[in-house]
């Protein structure tokens, strides 16, 4: 069987080495030029370590990642609203709970376990359309390429979502996020510690992640894209919007080099019915984007590939992409919905309703927020039968 992967993300490269490893002919299309390490950091919780492990992907990636071991919510004075002991999760779990890395760092080990030759760049994807029992592909260049099976995994702007599945929508989460690598480590900083900071309407996350560097975000409301008051912001303006945040904050926006600033509107997509549409099928943020807030994109992402590719070592291909809907739509609503949830609380502005939302989220009872995260990260994985 022919696949093609639209898009080299995170998605694609985990799809692209479960197809490789289950005996599938893959080709992966690329629209940028060259692929290069961008972005900045990310965490991978429990469920995206286990699916790594069934793509035969863990070692190279946790090689490139800081493991944590307690993850903390604190207030603007740095007062600790709630602690999660990453720990006593690995050890329920039997396995590491949480690791942080360079978002190129994933890139590159994923890339790295497939042949070379897999990845054609510089080929944008304009349209999708059935032809049969077969998918065709347009792109920019006038190329119109055939498949046996197409796997979209081109993002939340998706060009074969949109030209195939009418019903999906983004939606603006309200916020925009800044994220950037400061380098060095500031005295005092727990190597092993992921924290997230809320003040009124604005909030700060910090890592960090090997090579002695510190990634961090920082979220500000937002009532539209594309604000102009927002898209002007540089890194002085945020060194002032923190100013009144706990240290380290303070020192690390020092520390960043104003060039490495990258600015982002949330998005996420409206929870849809179906990932698959005849032998297309969507993976990653192009099936079901989700805010940053619980950090699951990137492992939901590797979810998916994980999922597909070991129903597709035993199952048609019919019957797999029905399984695949089965189990992962549901999976995909539920985090949706978590993460749009935590993302309103987190971003409340109102100076008088921030101190009872402190006060009730530092009163949550442990037995609750062990059921809550069991809920996101406690997912299993079939074994992918790999071919002979």
């Amino acid at each position: 069987m022919h696949a093609v992967i639209v898009g080299a993300g995170i998605a694609g490269l985990a799809a692209a080495q479960g197809l490789r490893l289950i005996g599938s002919d893959v080709d992966v299309y690329e629209q940028s030029v060259r692929l290069e390490p961008l972005g900045a950091g990310l965490s991978l919780s429990a469920n995206a370590l286990r699916a790594l492990r069934a793509l035969q992907l863990y070692d190279g990636v946790v090689a490139k990642a800081k493991p944590m071991r307690r993850l903390d919510l604190l207030d603007q004075w740095g007062k600790v609203l709630q602690t999660t002991d990453l720990q006593q999760v690995s050890r329920r779990y039997g396995h590491l709970a949480m690791a942080v890395l360079h978002r190129g760092d994933l890139h590159q080990a994923l890339l790295s376990k497939l042949p070379e030759g897999t990845i054609r760049t510089g080929m944008k994807c304009v349209g999708a359309r059935e032809a049969g029992d077969r998918v065709v592909l347009d792109f920019a260049n006038g190329d119109a390429v055939e498949a046996d099976f197409v796997l979209a995994c081109d993002g939340i702007h998706s060009v074969v979502r949109k030209a195939l599945f009418a019903q999906s929508h983004e939606s603006f989460a309200r916020y925009t996020c800044w994220r950037a690598i400061s380098p060095g480590l500031p005295r005092g900083v727990d190597r092993a510690q992921l924290t997230e900071t809320w003040g009124a309407g604005k909030r700060f996350g910090l890592a960090a992640i090997p090579g002695d560097r510190i990634y961090w975000f920082a979220c500000r409301g937002a009532e539209i894209t594309d604000d102009p008051a927002l898209a002007g912001i540089e890194l002085d303006d945020l060194k002032a919007i923190f100013a009144d945040f706990h240290e380290p904050i303070p020192e690390v926006l020092g520390r960043t080099p104003p060039t490495s600033l990258i600015r982002t509107d949330i998005l996420d997509l409206d929870p849809m019915r179906s990932f698959t549409r005849g032998k297309i099928v969507l993976l990653g943020d192009a099936a079901h984007a989700v805010t940053p807030d619980l950090g699951q994109g990137a492992g939901l992402a590797i979810e998916d590939a994980a999922v597909l590719c070991a129903l597709m070592a035993r199952l048609p291909i019919e019957k797999a992409l029905r399984e695949y809907d089965a189990r992962r739509v549901g999976r995909a609503r539920l985090i949706t919905i978590k993460s749009r949830l935590y993302a309103r609380v987190a971003q409340w502005h109102n100076p008088l309703v921030v101190p009872l939302r402190n006060f009730f989220v530092s009163n949550i009872p442990q037995h609750f927020m062990d059921r809550q995260l069991d809920a996101i990260l406690d997912i299993a994985f079939d074994p992918i039968r790999t071919a002979a």
